[in-house]
């Protein structure tokens, strides 16, 4: 294709402008195709010898980009372009999507305008060229795939009516005797049992709301593709926004006084009937909480409800709380003592459940005491902990009491040239609890203080005396390179810490290591040393073949950084190694050795199941439990089996099929959720069905179904002193309307137990571009739970569900370390050869 030189062949042409080409031939020579500033490519052009064309001499220059195959295919001159930039499919689409010029025209008659607005759109509207091809090919032009009935939400009488003027009248006596869906609902919950199962908004997946009769009728199928939406109604429309909130919560309803209507109490308002629910923020719900569990539980165990409420409850008015509960949590004391000091004692031992918050009596404006006794405090006797030292010391092996001496050389005979930090590495099985646990009773038995933490609840509830790092050390939730920790000198927390002669931390390795960047500055600055730590003794322990700190949507790369053993850091710990494996049986012995291989292998290498840990029944409910009968199971029978999965969404399913099987009464305990804005826009733009439906990592259902002797999990470090941490796995008692009774899964003692209440909930995961509050019990059902989630914990069997693959280092590795034999784990997978995850580069 050659574009004719304009100005000498047609002066006159379209394409000449003030007696140039706008097409700007004849093009330049060029070596290489380019993209100019405009977005269209500069294509290569030769430099050749002209060709004669009748009188004109034509080369390259003139040549119009064109596809030989297309011009013979269609007959005719086509210009090919390259669309290389935005610009250019811009400006292709502009003509695709044109269609024809169109103009709105208004007929004025003896100054009457005759204007019909539905008419003119009509008339002016048009069809496109691809629209056109659509029709022409019969294509769907738009496809709904479900059907939405809106609901109507509307006071008493204040039902929206629709008229022409001049027939007001009319419309509102048409208006009386019509139901709205609303109304009809009501109505239908007077007639029809079946209707009772269901909330408003799910009501038209079963029935049709007829209009001429407007009537809700049954429907008889398609129900699965039906929607029910209620509109947004502005928190500013008060009595409307609480009367929708109260929709979502009850069903069976007949009428607006019904719906208002709480344990046989008609409310004036919606509003105080959503408050009378406990649904809303104040103290009421705190109040009702403390009476409810008085009737229940002992003091000690009120006072442990009555410290967690103060520590997460948002309580507007502590010290009213305290006075109008004072009898019951303190009665204990007073029949100790008397009835003038026993609610001092109550108090002080208040002040010591408060510090796991970052608290005290006076922080929450409560009387503050000055008792002289250690009833309170955490101490040990000396000579009891030499004895368990002794004890222990004789069990040791050779490494193990190397690793002993080693740190208690450091503490009592230190020298310049030796280290102060110390790591003990060492596979699952070679006695890494133990040798902190001589230690420990080593050091407190000469009568001075040791701490232990932990990364994890469940591993701090391992060692005597434990905490978790963040509640010691008050490491911030969210950490940087530059993160400091919140504790502040001249504190009794800070005393603590510089009168401990050593400090003992398990599990490091699943610590990001801007913790331990955290602590080193805080100890630095307590003790007003430079060295590492601020020069105090430290051990750190662990297995770096098991779950590293979990950075979100994070590479391997940055992974492996953020494990201490990547950081210089690490070049100041001395590391003692443990090999020796000290299960009894042989069994044991043989799967600790697999179990090495495995969390030591070749990161993409598949593992091949020995054949009796890779069962026929890939069903991981029937392979763990087909042996129980649920009926007459009882929670020991249970709480020693788990199911293992990859991902939360699997677990909850999981649990919520085990409890099915379960007998007795299921409880459902709904949350309460809002947006944590100061924006009123912001409740409009996310609704609470829509936050409902979330459920975001570490965090309750919406819908918290539980039975009496269902296992659960703590989602929060609820009172880590007395043991109940993120992880601790819990039987259920007791569900009562504020309290859940439940006690630890280890306790022997049926009478341990203790009182969970509702406490507010903010997700930290980062995926959600907003913050929304959670109102609810934090707890789980445990029956099934992710490998990260139960890392620390030691099961009697497991059922490990790798329908999906591990993603991440040491996950297999964990998952399998949770028992001590192959006769107690079992794996569903799709076949025997199982993906392994390793980042050797951090062994």
């Amino acid at each position: 294709m050659v574009h004719g030189p304009c100005g000498i062949i047609n002066p006159n042409a379209p394409c000449m402008k003030d007696g140039d080409c706008s097409k700007q031939f004849p093009k330049a020579f060029r070596e290489e195709t380019e993209e100019n500033v405009n977005g269209y490519p500069v294509y290569k052009r030769r430099c050749i010898e002209p060709v004669r064309v009748g009188k004109h001499y034509i080369d390259n220059r003139w040549i119009v980009p064109y596809n030989p195959w297309l011009s013979k295919k269609y007959n005719a001159h086509i210009n090919v372009e390259v669309c290389a930039s935005v610009k250019s499919v811009k400006y292709l689409y502009k003509y695709v999507y044109k269609g024809h010029d169109a103009a709105s025209i208004t007929l004025k008659n003896d100054d009457i305008v005759n204007h019909d607005e539905i008419l003119n759109f009509l008339d002016g509207r048009y069809v496109s060229a691809p629209e056109a091809m659509w029709r022409l090919s019969e294509f769907s032009m738009s496809d709904k795939s479900h059907t939405v009935i809106r609901l109507a939400v509307h006071l008493p009488e204040q039902q929206a009516i629709f008229f022409k003027e001049g027939q007001e009248n009319e419309a509102v006596e048409r208006a009386s005797i019509k139901d709205t869906t609303l109304t009809a609902w009501f109505k239908l919950n007077l007639t029809d049992e079946e209707a009772h199962e269901y909330y408003y908004a799910d009501i038209p997946q079963y029935y049709v709301f007829d209009k001429p009769s407007t009537k809700w009728q049954k429907r008889q199928r398609g129900g699965q593709k039906v929607i029910g939406r209620m509109p947004v109604v502005s928190v500013r429309d008060s009595e409307r926004f609480y009367l929708r909130m109260l929709l979502l919560r009850k069903t069976g309803v007949i009428s607006f006084n019904d719906l208002k209507t709480i344990d046989g109490t008609l409310c004036e308002t919606f509003q105080e009937a959503f408050k009378v629910l406990g649904l809303l923020d104040g103290d009421q719900h705190w109040h009702d909480t403390l009476l409810e569990a008085a009737r229940m539980q002992m003091p000690s165990y009120l006072r442990i409800l009555f410290a967690i409420i103060c520590g997460f409850g948002e309580v507007e008015n502590i010290p009213d709380l305290w006075t109008q509960h004072k009898q019951s949590l303190s009665e204990d004391f007073v029949h100790r003592y008397s009835e003038e000091t026993g609610p001092f004692y109550a108090l002080a031992e208040l002040n010591e459940l408060l510090k796991s918050y970052g608290l005290n009596l006076r922080k929450v404006n409560l009387p503050s005491v000055d008792l002289q006794c250690d009833l309170f405090r955490l101490s040990y006797d000396a000579i009891e902990e030499q004895s368990k030292a002794n004890a222990n010391i004789e069990k040791l092996n050779s490494e193990q009491r190397y690793a002993v001496y080693k740190v208690l050389h450091a503490i009592y005979e230190y020298q310049t040239d030796m280290p102060k930090c110390f790591f003990l590495d060492g596979p699952a099985g070679t006695g890494k609890t133990f040798v902190y646990s001589t230690l420990l009773h080593a050091v407190r038995g000469k009568g001075d203080q040791a701490i232990a933490v932990a990364s994890t609840g469940i591993e701090a509830t391992l060692l005597s005396g434990g905490r978790t790092a963040h509640s010691i050390f008050k490491i911030p939730l969210t950490l940087n390179a530059t993160s400091t920790c919140n504790l502040k000198p001249n504190t009794s927390e800070a005393k603590i810490l510089l009168d401990a002669k050593v400090i003992v931390w398990d599990e490091a390795p699943m610590t990001h290591v801007h913790a331990f960047l955290a602590v080193d500055r805080l100890l630095k600055d307590l003790t007003k040393c430079d060295e590492p730590f601020g020069g105090k003794i430290i051990l750190l322990g662990g297995d770096f073949r098991q779950v590293l700190p979990v950075i979100l949507r994070g590479s391997r790369s940055l992974t492996v950084s953020s494990c201490i053993k990547k950081h210089r850091l690490w070049y100041d710990f001395f590391v003692m190694k443990l090999t020796e494996n000290m299960r009894a049986f042989d069994s044991e012995k043989e799967f600790a050795s697999w179990l090495l291989h495995v969390g030591e292998g070749e990161s993409g290498v598949k593992i091949q199941l020995p054949p009796f840990c890779y069962p026929e029944i890939q069903d991981p409910v029937q392979q763990l439990f087909s042996d129980i009968d649920f009926k007459t199971v009882t929670p020991e029978e249970i709480k020693g089996r788990a199911i293992l999965t990859v991902t939360n969404n699997l677990s909850m399913q999981i649990n919520n099929r085990v409890l099915e099987c379960m007998s007795g009464n299921e409880v459902i305990y709904e949350s309460i959720d809002n947006i944590v804005s100061n924006d009123p826009q912001d409740q409009l733009a996310y609704t609470e069905e829509f936050l409902n439906s979330l459920t975001p990592t570490g965090m309750p259902p919406h819908k918290l179904r539980l039975k009496p002797g269902a296992i659960i999990m703590l989602l929060r470090n609820l009172a880590p002193s007395k043991g109940l941490c993120n992880g601790t796995r819990l039987i259920v008692i007791q569900l009562q309307k504020n309290v859940i009774v439940a006690k630890k899964i280890s306790a022997d003692n049926n009478n341990e137990s203790y009182l969970i209440s509702r406490i507010p909930l903010i997700p930290s995961d980062s995926n959600i571009p907003f913050q929304f509050k959670r109102k609810q019990f934090p707890i789980r059902l445990a029956f099934s739970m992710t490998i990260n989630k139960a890392q620390g914990q030691t099961f009697d069997k497991i059922c490990l569900d790798l329908s999906k693959p591990v993603f991440s280092h040491g996950q297999l590795y964990v998952g399998l370390s949770r028992v001590r034999s192959f006769d107690s784990v079992t794996v569903v997978s799709p076949n025997s050869e199982i993906y392994n995850c390793v980042y050797r580069e951090v062994l």
